[in-house]
């Protein structure tokens, strides 16, 4: 009988949830309003209920209000003992861990995915070659020189889809910028390997982000209190938009600076 009102109530909570292409559309054009030049997008469609148009409707609306589309495509291609050689990341098959939608985007025509063993993102757009080129050519994930970077000198916008500031990557350019000695494990440098352009095996090093835990989620919150982010309500859930990225950064590396270790959990700074 329990298993029997736990079914039931799946079936009951999905039809609740049911969001149309019209209601996704509705939502990104609050959030988006007249469209973003760059938009890169954090995503979990379960989160929010069940999207009736599938995630290529999704993804269709997403391109509709952007000029170049990026969405994380992070597979964490790490050695499995510090200072070993990693697996080989390749740019073609190696999946994303960044969940479904990302999954289907990096698979389509006309996508470019950025070469880097852990933090690989990927494009679409006029401006998709210029901002993913290089990736492996970066001693950090996120930091200077790499795509993130270059984002937000172009002062992308940013749409977390169902998903709080936990998985904001652009936390990680700022921590860089800001040169916290907090940012990156001091001892950590990696000997990744990638499949360049050519086809041929790359070792590239590179230092890893601290798996310290991070009060990220708070500190969206704070962000959101300055008016540096847009919520919309969809589903079971909300779009929380960033419109410059920028500014948002500036935000971040501004207090980084005056705090270091302002974005952990065990600093005594209050989020305000």
């Amino acid at each position: 009988m329990r298993q029997r009102l736990g079914k039931l109530a799946q079936r009951v909570s999905r039809q609740l949830n049911r969001i149309s292409p019209e209601a996704t559309r509705r939502a990104l054009g609050k959030a988006v309003g007249q469209g973003a030049d760059i938009l890169f997008v954090h995503s979990s469609l379960s989160s929010l209920g069940q999207f009736t148009g599938g995630g290529q409707d999704i993804l269709s609306a997403l391109s509709e209000v952007s000029g170049t589309l990026g969405l994380p495509t992070h597979s964490y291609t790490y050695p499995e003992v510090p200072g070993e050689q990693a697996p080989i990341f390749d740019p073609v098959s190696t999946p994303s861990h960044n969940g479904h939608l990302t999954e289907l985007f990096r698979s389509l025509p006309g996508v470019i995915r950025s070469i880097q063993s852990t933090h690989s993102l990927a494009m679409a757009g006029p401006l998709a070659e210029e901002l993913t080129a290089g990736h492996y050519h970066c001693d950090t994930p996120a930091g200077a020189g790499t795509p993130y970077a270059r984002m937000i000198e172009r002062q992308a916008s940013a749409l977390l889809w169902g998903v709080s500031f936990h998985s904001y990557t652009f936390y990680h350019t700022a921590e860089d910028a800001a040169g916290s000695p907090f940012a990156y494990e001091p001892e950590t440098r990696d000997r990744l390997r990638v499949y360049d352009e050519a086809g041929a095996v790359r070792e590239c090093i590179s230092r890893r982000q601290t798996r310290d835990p991070r009060r990220f989620a708070q500190c969206g919150e704070l962000m959101e209190r300055a008016g540096l982010v847009r919520r919309v309500p969809l589903g079971k859930g909300a779009l929380l938009f960033v419109p410059d990225c920028a500014k948002a950064h500036d935000f971040l590396v501004e207090r980084l600076r005056k705090v270091p270790d302002f974005l952990f959990l065990n600093c005594a700074a209050r989020l305000a």
